[in-house]
């Protein structure tokens, strides 16, 4: 993107929790990492978005960052290909949890928290779909700005059923907020999560931008043998 980012620095009670320069407006690009981490307990909380069967053998969590390209490219090309093989025949659940990068993916998770369940999922696709629709540089003043990403946020929620006044709310929502943050915590300190996108598969740490074949060799051992 060759626009003079303008930084913005976030709720102060969020940069003294999480670092100082951890939450300006744009931080640095996204970038997946190669490598696998060690195993964890998997556990879904009563605050996670869960999209196919509880009862699925096999959880994968995804950490990504809105404004990721590599979590949009993922989203477009792989996602469509886990739904059909796995999450639509009820041999794997996905939980989507928010790990912003910058100030405006932080915005865009706090929308979609006000929205629930099917309608949730459909507005993290849309803004991935639409990613260089929403952040941009809408008032052409070489910037994208704090005011450029509620623009782009209220476009797409007029698509999502959402109101401008009520995306103005949810997107400075210190609930919805929170709950963004804490996912983001979680993320760094329980599965050292350092990029975006990022997979927790049955408790397994994986890094990056895997392709259906890449997941599909580390799901297939997970599932049970009929």
């Amino acid at each position: 993107m060759n626009k003079n980012l303008q930084t913005y620095g976030i709720v102060a009670v969020v940069v003294v929790a999480l670092g100082a320069g951890a939450w300006t407006f744009f931080g640095p690009a996204e970038s997946p990492l190669a490598g696998i981490g060690g195993g964890q307990t998997t556990e879904i909380k009563p605050t996670d978005m869960v999209h196919g069967s509880p009862s699925a053998p096999v959880t994968i969590i995804e950490y990504a960052s809105m404004t990721c390209p590599h979590c949009a490219a993922w989203a477009k090309d792989v996602m469509p290909q886990i739904n059909k093989e796995y999450v639509d025949t009820g041999k794997v659940k996905i939980v989507f949890r928010e790990y912003p990068l910058d100030g405006a993916a932080r915005m865009a998770s706090a929308v979609a928290r006000c929205l629930s369940g099917d309608q949730y999922f459909s507005f993290i696709d849309l803004l991935f779909a639409n990613q260089m629709n929403w952040l941009k540089d809408a008032d052409g003043n070489q910037q994208i700005t704090r005011e450029d990403v509620v623009e782009g946020l209220a476009n797409m929620g007029r698509q999502a059923g959402l109101g401008r006044e009520k995306v103005e709310m949810c997107a400075a929502d210190m609930n919805n907020l929170a709950l963004v943050d804490a996912n983001w915590m979680e993320g760094q300190t329980r599965y050292n999560v350092a990029s975006t996108p990022t997979f927790i598969i049955n408790g397994v740490t994986h890094s990056g931008g895997l392709s259906f074949e890449a997941m599909k060799q580390v799901i297939d051992p997970l599932l049970p043998r009929s």
